[in-house]
């Protein structure tokens, strides 16, 4: 699951092509490397407290008893609520995007109008929406139907994605630009050419860049969107046998994979299309879109490359198309699946009514708060589709980014804050340097690393657009999130029940 999170090839359909329009000189593998040093940092703050405190809502659950309840509460609802329309709304979205991406490829590979024209139906809103709806309902009754159908279906999803990946692999390594070159212009010269782009770009203004390490470090908060919810799966911290082995296999495992599958995918893709050809056509397509649809009726997208590699194998084709879609649909459900084991913390906690806290008696599950998911996601989802939340929630990707700062801080005080808990930790995590706390030193340098991509994702308008209806809501968010703590609190004082005395202790689950 942890994987999964970042490993889903239907969020590079356009990813790709944004990335190097974006970033000109930048090199996605060496930008990748780059922002694995904040991201390791940041497994091994969400291992070791995972391991102290291994608790479903695990973050919530240490940063509210850390630093303070409300904080907690906070925190972890404008970071539970920025992954959730990040990564699985916008992803769900992605998800619905990638499916009529296949039907519009396939119909133009093997000119089929009436797919053409079913694949662009599904790219409309009410389609889209429809579509999302049901990708949505399904995850609920599998995340209701309870762990041994999760797993079933992640092991079977899984073996998809892996032949997938082999066979992207396989394609891309065999071939070279100037035999993509050929197979472009075999199936797509009526439009245009594949030089006939590059010189379409140089007419802009565009001329090819010098790649360079200051550009991979300008790019960072780019790869981290790459990188971005392998820690996710340590909400469920409560619910995973031998958690002090398991946790750090799976966050440092799904860390390494996830610069595995880009850096090779990157590596490949440059190596077959052509590292010339690539920033020309993502400067057309993020800086001069209207130049680029003129000339092409499709859009530069991954599967249509790889595709076109593929073709005129029919097989192939659909096993690249059928393993990207199929083989995805993993992530998406994660980001579904984790969010409710936050309602169940709050519910513990009594900082929301304690129904979220409901176990199913049958299937084990807390079907109460997935439920709750399922509306919430419906709602939002709507918004995506039919309002301009897409464009003005681009500051959800930067509130995944900072809200890592409140966990490293809550690492680096720790030791101090809960000196017992702490002097009683496994191994290395009660260990000290120079008489410092080697938590308090990971915690530091977290926050640091976290903040300093925050400044980058901030000051560059094509990461991050920063709008009024944006801020609102993450400030809405936060007070209303403290308003709540402090009325339920003063709600059970007044039936004789003290909630502080709950933050005092490491809830049961």
């Amino acid at each position: 699951m942890a994987s999964a999170a970042v490993w889903a090839l239907v969020y590079v359909i356009l990813q790709f092509p944004w990335f190097y329009g974006f970033n000109p000189g930048a090199d996605l593998s060496t930008s990748l490397l780059i922002a694995a040093v904040p991201f390791v940092l940041l497994m091994v703050v969400y291992w070791a407290m995972g391991v102290i405190m291994p608790r479903s809502g695990n973050d919530y659950v240490w940063v509210a008893r850390v630093i303070n309840p409300a904080i907690g509460f906070a925190w972890s609802f404008l970071y539970m609520f920025s992954v959730f329309t990040t990564g699985f709304v916008g992803g769900i979205s992605a998800y619905a995007s990638g499916i009529s991406t296949s039907f519009v490829v396939w119909g133009n590979l093997y000119n089929s109008p009436g797919l053409v024209d079913f694949g662009n139906a599904l790219s409309q809103p009410v389609y889209g929406f429809l579509l999302s709806i049901l990708i949505t309902l399904g995850f609920a009754v599998l995340a209701i139907v309870g762990a041994k159908a999760v797993k079933r279906f992640i092991y079977i999803v899984w073996g998809i994605a892996v032949i997938g990946i082999f066979t992207i692999w396989g394609l891309l390594a065999t071939t070279t630009p100037t035999a993509y070159a050929a197979q472009w212009d075999k199936v797509l010269s009526s439009y245009t050419s594949y030089n006939g782009l590059i010189n379409l770009s140089t007419s802009t203004g565009w001329t090819a860049p010098t790649v360079t390490f200051a550009a991979a470090v300008v790019a960072i908060p780019f790869a981290a969107l790459f990188l971005l919810g392998g820690n996710f799966i340590n909400v469920a911290a409560g619910e995973i046998k031998n958690t002090k082995r398991a946790l750090p296999i799976a966050l440092l495992l799904s860390l390494i994979l996830g610069i595995v599958l880009w850096s090779v995918t990157s590596y490949l893709s440059l190596g077959a299309f052509g590292d010339k050809w690539m920033y020309a056509v993502g400067n057309l397509w993020d800086n001069h879109l209207a130049n680029y649809t003129a000339a092409m009726p499709v859009a530069p997208t991954f599967p249509l490359m790889v595709s076109l590699i593929a073709y005129p194998n029919q097989f192939l084709v659909f096993l690249v198309l059928f393993t990207m879609i199929i083989g995805s649909l993993v992530a998406p459900f994660v980001y579904f699946y984790i969010p409710a084991r936050y309602f169940f913390a709050w519910s513990f906690d009594r900082v929301i009514p304690t129904k979220m806290a409901d176990v199913n008696k049958r299937f084990r599950t807390p079907h109460i708060s997935v439920l709750t998911i399922t509306l919430l996601s419906i709602i939002i989802l709507s918004a995506y589709w039919f309002t301009s939340w897409a464009a003005t929630f681009t500051i959800g990707t930067f509130l995944w980014v900072v809200c890592f700062i409140v966990p490293g801080i809550a690492t680096m005080i720790f030791p101090y804050r809960m000196k017992e808990l702490f002097n009683s930790a496994p191994g290395w995590m009660k260990a000290k340097v120079g008489g410092i706390p080697l938590l308090t030193i990971v915690g530091l340098l977290t926050t640091i690393s976290f903040a300093y991509m925050g400044y980058l994702a901030i000051s560059n308008p094509l990461v991050t657009t920063l709008t009024t209806y944006g801020i609102l809501i993450a400030v809405i968010i936060v007070i209303g999130c403290i308003a709540v703590y402090y009325a339920s609190k003063s709600y059970h004082k007044g039936r004789g029940l003290d909630t502080d005395l709950a933050f005092k202790e490491i809830p049961p689950v």
